[in-house]
């Protein structure tokens, strides 16, 4: 029987063929790993020790690899009993680095992953800053990358320590490792550096799973179903018809937050919002309040779950502008470019986690409250970074350039997106070339007819310093080697 990837997969029912599947695959592409801190290593292998280095590869998916299926039984017993599980760790590889093994030939024929990140073609559709201004450890030629993960800060700086000894052992150079650490606003939600919940929409893969979300939450305005094949690709190395991997996208993405939240300030400012309601301004420019509540369902923070049952049917952009970052990046079925089915394919699973190369003076949900611009930038705007710290995005895809290629060049960087007109380029990730007085809000919200704030200007606070497409391969394939 042939794993159906039409369908998002009931693991906990899952047959001979769909075992044998998962473990074959490697975690963190059906789900999300879960962990509070985590080490990104970034190597390079000797071209001319390709089968010392095939060999390390071998060893690493044998005694450290994390497959899909121990994932879900760890996270299931952890859920069950409390007991942590083992080091979450996972492998992929770029295509450079499939050639600094001899094996090439095996790699995934997608064209953005053969090319990179760095291609010129890339840095053009994307509006990416030239590869100079990127840190140094993204210029390099890198060959791969072993994600690690727990949640203890000194726990994966053990497992990465034994990682990249492997790694120098087989005469590889490790170029860099960028740690990760999850922000948890005072719900447990998770949150970026802006304060913002983060990863509430995510395509979901396994039944459970959406079983869960229409039972807790519903599913009657916005179905978070998604196939198997909106994040699996059928492992080229392989001739089995078990073993798959994913298309991962990695990017380093520099927060500034003390220039993010001045600009909400002015905006609040501009919209004449006082008290408690100044915090509508970011929600706007976001579309979410920092708590998760959608602004096209609610002109104040509502607490509770954030919620993720909704759409923007019968919202022309008086509720939640046309360029807020999550219409932008999932307009649930509103573009007018595609119809929704078409629409859906772009989306991705992502599994971003904020980083902190600077420390931070506050907590992003722990801000204190300005009741104007002038108060902000007494109080609270010198206690904010201006860099350091930021998002490690990571996505996997089953076509870079109908998944993350497309949201970011057709949808976030494009001011005609999501309907016919213009609206400005993405606030938060837009790249590349925007008129100011595209950007607009009502200055009264959900009144058609109030008048309009018609030079929003809310770009720039996000800069990409580097990244790199990978493939991470299965289990068989590395077992093979």
């Amino acid at each position: 029987m042939a794993i159906n990837l039409a369908a998002p997969l009931a693991w906990t029912k899952a047959n001979a063929e769909e075992t044998q599947m998962l473990q074959a695959l490697q975690g963190n592409i059906l789900k999300g790993h879960g962990r509070n801190t985590t080490a990104n290593i970034f190597f390079k292998l000797d071209p001319t020790k390709q089968l010392v280095s095939r060999r390390m590869l071998r060893q690493l998916a044998n005694e450290r690899l994390t497959s899909a299926l121990k994932q879900l039984l760890d996270s299931k017993r952890f859920k069950d009993t409390g007991q942590d599980g083992d080091p979450f760790v996972h492998l992929a590889l770029t295509s450079k680095g499939y050639d600094a093994i001899g094996l090439g030939a095996k790699a995934p024929a997608d064209p953005d992953f053969k090319s990179g990140m760095k291609a010129a073609g890339s840095i053009t559709a994307l509006s990416d800053p030239a590869v100079a201004t990127w840190e140094a450890a993204f210029q390099q030629d890198l060959h791969g990358m072993v994600l690690v993960a727990t949640d203890s800060e000194s726990r994966t700086a053990a497992e990465a320590v034994a990682i990249k000894t492997m790694i120098t052992d087989a005469g590889g150079t490790v170029v860099h490792t960028q740690h990760g650490k999850a922000l948890r606003n005072a719900a447990g939600e998770g949150i970026e550096n802006f304060g913002y919940v983060d990863g509430r929409s995510q395509p979901l893969l396994l039944q459970e799973e959406i079983d869960a979300e229409t039972e807790t939450a519903g599913t009657s305005r916005w179905d978070p179903t998604f196939p198997l094949s909106v994040a699996l690709v059928k492992d080229p190395g392989t001739a089995d018809g078990f073993s798959f991997g994913s298309l991962f996208i990695f990017r380093k993405l520099e927060q500034d937050v003390r220039q993010f939240k001045t600009r909400e300030q002015v905006i609040a400012d501009s919209l004449g919002l006082t008290g408690e309601a100044r915090e509508l301004a970011g929600a706007l420019i976001v579309g979410r309040f920092e708590d998760g509540t959608p602004v096209t369902l609610s002109d104040e923070a509502r607490g509770g779950p954030p919620a993720n049952n909704f759409s923007y049917v019968g919202d022309a952009g008086t509720r939640c502008p046309f360029h807020a970052h999550i219409r932008k990046t999932n307009p649930r079925g509103s573009g007018g470019a595609e119809p929704e089915p078409a629409e859906r394919k772009h989306l991705m699973p992502r599994r971003g986690i904020p980083y902190e190369d600077v420390k931070r003076e506050f907590h992003p949900a722990e801000l204190p409250q300005s009741s104007s611009l002038a108060e902000f930038n007494s109080k609270v705007a010198p206690l904010l970074p201006t860099g350091g710290v930021g998002l490690l995005f990571m996505a996997y895809n089953a076509v870079i350039a109908q998944q993350f290629k497309f949201t970011q060049q057709v949808w976030a960087n494009n001011s005609g997106f999501p309907v016919p007109g213009t609206h400005g380029i993405d606030p938060v990730i837009g790249q590349g070339p925007s008129n100011p007085a595209d950007q607009k809000i009502k200055k009264t919200w959900d009144d058609a007819a109030s008048l309009t704030l018609n030079n929003v200007d809310f770009k720039g606070f996000v800069k990409m310093k580097g990244g790199e497409y990978m493939y991470s391969p299965s289990l068989t394939f590395l077992f093979s080697l």
